[in-house]
């Protein structure tokens, strides 16, 4: 009679074990059947894909939970994607897929309104390794739309990101032009010296534009006189620095 509970238990774990194994059986059957190439078939994978990824959590089912997420985001699934996304990135912080993934669920997030929850996972992204340039394009889309809906009520750090994006895909014009927005549309914003002074430094050393550089310098200098970088603007205006080449540069600084 004491060998009844394990017995039992053990009984148990074979048969999840089994019904794992059949589950398994029954995807990778599919997938290497006819029906994958059709809408129909898509749908039933994707199906088996997230019942199984939710049900286990072995490197198989994420795998499979990660393919039925991107199936249900890109079938506009909202419910569903933000589900499965959600869950998936719960599991793996590190790889190329896992921001993809986290992309992909900050957009559904927006989609619903839910703007504090899609900023918290970009700003996460952002602190980890930098996105792709493909990732970059759909940080930029997300933010554009978010910037453009007027409903929605916009923080600096929404340009912020914005310009970092632009600046990440070579689009440096917009990027200045992203942050002079901000600047103009919160003159009390705490970091606002900070949006001055980087529009200044894009203007100058990607743009390659002395007068919009100048400008930007010059702004700075008026504004936030007392700023810790101001000495460094200060000289850069005042030496001459934004018409010279980089190697006159880095000659004027050795020769101090």
């Amino acid at each position: 009679m004491k060998k009844t509970p394990f017995i039992l238990l053990l009984l148990l774990i074979l048969g999840c074990s089994q019904n794992q194994e059949s589950q398994l059986a029954e995807i990778q059957a599919f997938e290497k059947s006819e029906k994958t190439g059709t809408q129909e078939g898509l749908k039933e994978l994707a199906l088996l894909h997230k019942n199984y990824g939710l049900a286990y959590s072995d490197t198989e089912a994420n795998n499979f939970l990660y393919a039925a997420g991107q199936y249900y985001f890109y079938e506009n699934d909202t419910s569903v994607s933000i589900q499965l996304l959600s869950e998936y990135i719960t599991r793996d912080d590190s790889s190329n897929r896992y921001r993809n993934a986290a992309i992909n669920l900050a957009i559904m997030y927006s989609r619903t309104n839910q703007y504090e929850q899609s900023q918290d996972l970009i700003n996460e992204i952002l602190d980890k390794n930098l996105p792709t340039p493909a990732q970059w394009q759909d940080i930029i889309k997300l933010y554009q739309n978010k910037i453009s809906d007027a409903t929605i009520i916009l923080r600096p750090k929404d340009f912020e990101n914005l310009t970092v994006g632009y600046t990440a895909v070579g689009r440096f014009g917009d990027a200045v032009r992203t942050l002079d927005n901000a600047i103009v549309k919160w003159p009390k914003f705490e970091n606002r010296n900070n949006l001055v002074y980087r529009a200044g430094f894009i203007a100058w050393e990607y743009l390659k534009d002395t007068n919009l550089a100048k400008k930007y310098y010059t702004q700075f200098l008026e504004e936030y006189p007392n700023d810790e970088k101001a000495p460094e603007v200060e000289e850069i205006l005042n030496s001459g620095m934004l018409e010279m080449t980089d190697e006159a540069i880095l000659n004027m600084l050795k020769g101090k």
